[in-house]
């Protein structure tokens, strides 16, 4: 049995003796860059874990949390802006105890928020994650990872998050590598594992003008902000 396997394992009987409270949450994603898009968010309550960090290989199919099920549903996510893989993570039965989740629809344009609200969930489910891709880059996300909820109605917390590249894909720049609106490019590279570790974004360096202008696209972190209320 792996340690998060134990992990969940000891979880399951901590919650089994502890009464059960009800929270929700309203939580605010705000685009702060020029001209990159967000893909569509998925912002996850749960226990406290880390889904990443910074110098992991994404690229690792059985390491990481969950025996590498995380690290393949983030590449996905960097890469393609799919979120099924995830999504397909959270709803496994040892795990869908742990967690609560929504998902924010279409892009998030630049200047643009939206509001989400994760509802009925578990008080023990104490902190916040949230993914989703920059367009457009090769394998850019954004990443809250493993924050703390806001425990009354009382505060708010706010977190400003930067932009990663996941490691996995190498930044060409090239239309043709990148998905979304402005490319219509190919979403994912199996056979290019990139610079091989998570670590922030560079930006976008120039490398086809003609195709993604730095003078448009480039960006300086941090590249979104979060806002979370507790409303029961």
């Amino acid at each position: 049995m792996s340690a998060i396997h134990r992990m969940i394992a000891i979880l399951a009987i901590t919650f089994a003796c502890q009464i059960v409270v009800a929270a929700d949450y309203r939580v605010e994603i705000t685009n702060l860059t020029h001209k990159i898009d967000f893909t569509p968010r998925i912002v996850i309550a749960h226990v406290p874990v880390s889904f990443f960090a910074a110098g992991d290989n994404l690229n690792d199919t059985a390491g990481g949390l969950l025996d590498g099920q995380i690290n393949s549903a983030l590449t996905e996510i960097a890469e393609a802006g799919n979120l099924d893989p995830m999504i397909t993570v959270l709803n496994q039965e040892s795990v869908q105890n742990f967690v609560s989740y929504v998902v924010g629809a279409d892009l998030l344009a630049v200047g643009k928020k939206q509001t989400v609200e994760l509802l009925n969930v578990d008080e023990r489910l104490s902190h916040i994650s949230l993914f989703a891709m920059l367009l457009p880059t090769n394998d850019g996300f954004i990443a809250l990872n493993n924050a703390a909820l806001p425990q009354t109605t009382a505060n708010t917390m706010r977190y400003y998050l930067n932009a990663y590249d996941a490691g996995t894909e190498t930044n060409t720049e090239s239309c043709a590598d990148i998905p979304g609106p402005l490319c219509s490019g190919t979403a994912q590279s199996p056979d290019d594992t990139g610079e091989g570790f998570v670590h922030i974004h560079r930006g976008v360096r120039g490398l086809h003008p003609e195709e993604i202008n730095p003078a448009e696209y480039d960006w300086k972190n941090p590249v979104a902000v979060v806002t979370i209320s507790r409303i029961q």
